[in-house]
């Protein structure tokens, strides 16, 4: 079973958001200071930590600095919500110096994928505190931003209010391997970045949990590794259902035999008793659903719809 949750205030109108780095630094300046810029325009306060100026080859600046950056913003009592710039690489190697307890008394939204997919799942085995899988600084806000991706990101994080339902009737791309209802707490994110915790005392339990997997850049037989990884390790017999988000240039790039990514996903999920929702917006994708990790969801076959059971903010 899953620890209890701690939700984190919701953001206020006009409140203060700090920007962090705990992986790599943006691509380019500009993204990040357009990123900035959007943030400022909606209205919000930006406090910026101390390693986002800074690069040491693909990460922000030391390992120290960018967990420093963390804890300052956790403990600031005038943050009201913390924003990754990107994801990259990074994050995992800083989790042995992460302060839990820190978190745990100082609970705040906070936001990013990809890399920070290690971040999500430290903090919510140590801490039980809903963190959100959502749109980045630089990433997202730094360039044109999905109208739909910007309105269920704020909404989500500055409205307390139970029982948002997701319709696929709208997104006709998304497909279930069955039509069996489910419900748990979510849990997931980046594919390589859950494999790489696997064997640490970072990785969430899985039982009963509803998986949400997505990925940018890995050649079908890397995912099939990948995912044969998690089979092994019992993943997909403890979960209640799966959500396979956008697996981004998820191609074989030379003219060597190769599997689809579709008979990959065939392999491991056809045969599951519980359903599996393939091509949900959630990833690296501009449009994109912004998932609270570690609240409770439920799947209705009949109407296609996907309902965050309880408020993520308080």
């Amino acid at each position: 079973m899953p620890i209890p949750n701690i939700k984190p205030r919701r953001l206020p109108t006009g409140g203060t958001i700090g920007v962090v780095a705990p992986a790599s630094p943006p691509i380019t300046d500009e993204a990040l200071q357009n990123g900035i810029t959007y943030l400022e325009k909606q209205g919000f306060q930006v406090r910026i930590g101390d390693a986002v100026g800074s690069k040491r080859g693909y990460l922000a600046g030391i390992d120290k600095d960018r967990v420093r950056d963390l804890h300052i913003m956790f403990t600031d009592s005038e943050v009201d919500a913390i924003i990754a710039v990107r994801g990259g690489y990074g994050c995992a190697r800083f989790l042995h110096l992460i302060d839990y307890e820190l978190i745990k008394r100082n609970p705040k939204i906070f936001v990013g994928y990809s890399d920070v997919t290690a971040l999500h799942c430290a903090i919510y085995k140590r801490t039980g505190l809903i963190t959100f899988a959502g749109p980045m600084v630089a990433a997202d806000f730094g360039g044109e931003i999905d109208s739909q991706t910007e309105s269920y990101f704020w909404s989500l994080i500055m409205e307390p209010e139970p029982g948002v339902r997701l319709s696929f009737e709208d997104m006709p791309g998304v497909r279930s391997g069955s039509q069996r209802s489910f419900t748990g707490h979510l849990l997931g994110g980046n594919v390589s970045v859950l494999c790489s915790l696997i064997g640490s005392p970072y990785l969430p339990d899985f039982n009963g949990a509803i998986l949400a997997l997505e990925e940018i850049g890995e050649a079908p037989y890397r995912i099939d590794r990948m995912l044969n990884q998690l089979k092994l390790h019992g993943v997909f017999q403890k979960v209640s259902g799966i959500l396979l988000g956008q697996f981004t240039d998820c191609v074989q790039n030379n003219d060597r035999p190769t599997l689809t990514l579709d008979e990959v996903f065939c392999d491991y999920f056809s045969a599951l008793e519980y359903s599996v929702l393939n091509n949900i917006p959630f990833g690296h994708e501009k449009q994109k659903i912004t998932l609270p990790m570690g609240v409770y969801v439920r799947y209705e076959p009949d109407e296609n719809i996907l309902t965050i059971v309880e408020s993520p903010v308080s």
